[in-house]
């Protein structure tokens, strides 16, 4: 079978043998995918700075469908992963793209989220400290949107007004919908409810429309992006299973 060429992001690289590497990528073409790069760690090898946990590379892969594991003929990174590790900020909130696709994905393809993976990590490698948990975020909520899961953020879910601008809501994480103030008051929420600030509520539309960060965008209390933040990991997790991402606890040790 000829080789085909494809862009991918690689997740993780690990030791197999003296010369050789193991690597995960998610590739545009086939999903996640895992590979092995012969010779990679010889002095002059064509993979050095090339295939690395974060690089966005053009591969070309042996690929065999009903092989676990394929075959890396060439790696070739086309954008810059230095920048993404420039800071314990910086590196953790890039690493915890990189293992949410880890978790999440699997050998099948998928544009969006591939198109939003890529954006976000581009985005993450020159956006100031302050904006990075929340570039994190805005990609959460569009790749959980991609996947099937979007939270329904414009109605209450009983009465289906659209809330107050000047009034909490809750968002219920198992139902993915908001309720508002005045139908709260008949409902006793339990477990994965979470009040929203207005500013909090906005945040979360806005992400929901421009998941990807210009930097030009005005800062955000962290208080309110921690409510956002909160509402919206507890919704991922309900839905997709699995603990915390480790690598949201590295970036936020860099960034206290």
């Amino acid at each position: 079978m000829p080789p085909v060429v494809t862009e991918a992001i690689c997740l993780t690289v690990q030791k197999y043998s003296e010369t050789s590497k193991i690597a995960v990528l998610y590739t545009q073409r086939w999903g996640r995918l895992s590979v092995i790069a012969k010779g990679v760690n010889r002095p002059k090898s064509q993979f050095l700075g090339h295939l690395e946990a974060l690089s966005i590379a053009e591969c070309v892969i042996y690929h065999k469908p009903r092989e676990r594991l394929q075959l890396l003929a060439s790696c070739r990174a086309v954008v810059p992963w230095l920048g993404l590790t420039a800071s314990l900020s910086r590196a953790g909130h890039a690493f915890a793209v990189g293992e949410f696709l880890y978790r999440h994905t699997h050998e099948e393809p998928d544009d969006q989220v591939y198109g939003l993976s890529r954006e976000a990590l581009i985005a993450m490698a020159s956006l100031p400290e302050s904006q990075l948990a929340r570039q994190f975020w805005g990609f959460l909520i569009a790749v959980l949107d991609a996947m099937g899961f979007r939270p329904e953020l414009d109605g209450c879910e009983r009465c289906g007004r659209r809330p107050s601008a000047d009034r909490r809501v809750v968002f219920d994480a198992v139902a993915g919908k908001i309720i508002c103030r005045e139908c709260r008051k008949e409902r006793n929420e339990q477990g994965h409810a979470h009040v929203l600030s207005t500013a909090a509520l906005t945040e979360l539309r806005q992400r929901q429309a421009q998941p990807i960060l210009t930097g030009d965008e005005p800062p955000l209390g962290n208080g309110t992006l921690d409510e956002a933040a909160t509402a919206l990991e507890d919704f991922a997790r309900y839905h997709l299973g699995g603990g915390p991402l480790r690598s949201l606890e590295l970036a936020r040790r860099g960034s206290s």
